[in-house]
């Protein structure tokens, strides 16, 4: 039986004396052991719903429960079973990286044994030992994010909360950062992953939960949300930029035409409209230099569920 370790019911949360909603009646279930994924936008309610998750805010409407305890009346009990990264600015910057760290663990109860040998394997796992005497603030963005993290996963909390864990990491590093976590969950860690970056995201998470504009549009597995879009198929066509508003021209009777990447569009395509599309981008007048056809993605059902919340 799946054992909760967050229930949110109803949860409503109201900014500036009531005259803006970044919470609405968001209700959820996350599950020990499990690897959640928060998904939306900037300015969607993430941050906003995991503040009340910690107890940083109290809901104006419903209940945040952690393991059945009402988060704002426990709240020193919650925060003491659960690790959070945030977004904001680390705080620790007047210390070396290795105390940044160690300090943290001491702080979480850690002797001074079990905090330097936590120190040290994550400084390790980091790829940060070189700069262990290195001011946190004389650190890039990318390493301060690192030892923040750092600071998160000493004391080894059966909960953790990342928020926009990859932010401002190049891509080496954001792999090492989604390693660790899949390394952590194995170990039994349950993970509360707060991001908007859906396509790194699919790789590790279990179920996903969808926010935009302050309400749950849609929660369940990857792979039961990619079934409400499987009937179509994703299309990637690579071509030089000239030729982008000709192809948009064409295939806009067929769908949703959108740049993605440099050099990159697409589009989802029902299965039936397949031979008609390919028929007409091969074309050469259009100058397509490569296509591909691929399964819906997670950012695909996201985009959906957006355009369906626009349209009620």
């Amino acid at each position: 039986m799946l054992e909760p370790v967050y229930e949110l019911e109803d949860v409503t949360f109201y900014y500036k004396k009531g005259r803006y909603k970044a919470n609405d009646g968001i209700s959820l279930t996350i599950y020990k052991g499990e690897i959640i994924g928060i998904l939306g936008p900037n300015g969607a309610g993430k941050t906003t719903l995991i503040k009340q998750m910690i107890g940083h805010l109290a809901p104006t409407v419903g209940s945040v429960k952690f393991q059945r305890q009402e988060v704002s009346r426990n709240t020193k009990d919650v925060i003491k079973q659960i690790a959070y990264y945030s977004q904001e600015t680390f705080a620790l910057s007047f210390l070396k990286t290795w105390e940044a760290i160690y300090f943290t663990g001491r702080l979480k109860g850690l002797s001074k044994k079990e905090a330097k040998q936590q120190t040290d394997n994550i400084l390790l796992r980091l790829g940060m030992k070189a700069y262990r005497n290195k001011l946190v603030s004389k650190l890039s963005g990318g390493q301060r994010r690192l030892i923040s993290l750092g600071t998160t996963l000493i004391g080894q909390a059966s909960v953790i909360i990342l928020d926009e864990p990859t932010n401002e990491l190049d891509p080496l590093k954001r792999k090492l950062v989604w390693e660790i976590i899949r390394e952590l969950n194995y170990k039994g860690t349950t993970i509360i992953l707060v991001t908007h970056n859906i396509l790194e995201a699919e790789k590790v998470v279990h179920r996903v939960a969808v926010i935009d504009n302050g309400k749950l549009l849609a929660i369940d597995h990857v792979e039961k949300l990619k079934r409400r879009v499987d009937q179509r198929m994703r299309l990637e066509i690579y071509a030089h930029e000239a030729s982008f508003q000709k192809i948009q021209d064409k295939l806009e009777s067929f769908g949703k035409v959108e740049l993605v990447e440099d050099a990159k569009l697409a589009m989802l395509i029902d299965k039936h409209a397949i031979r008609p599309v390919i028929d007409l981008i091969q074309d050469e007048a259009l100058n397509i230099s490569q296509y591909s056809l691929l399964p819906p993605s997670l950012e695909d059902v996201y985009s959906m569920l957006q355009e369906q919340q626009r349209s009620e």
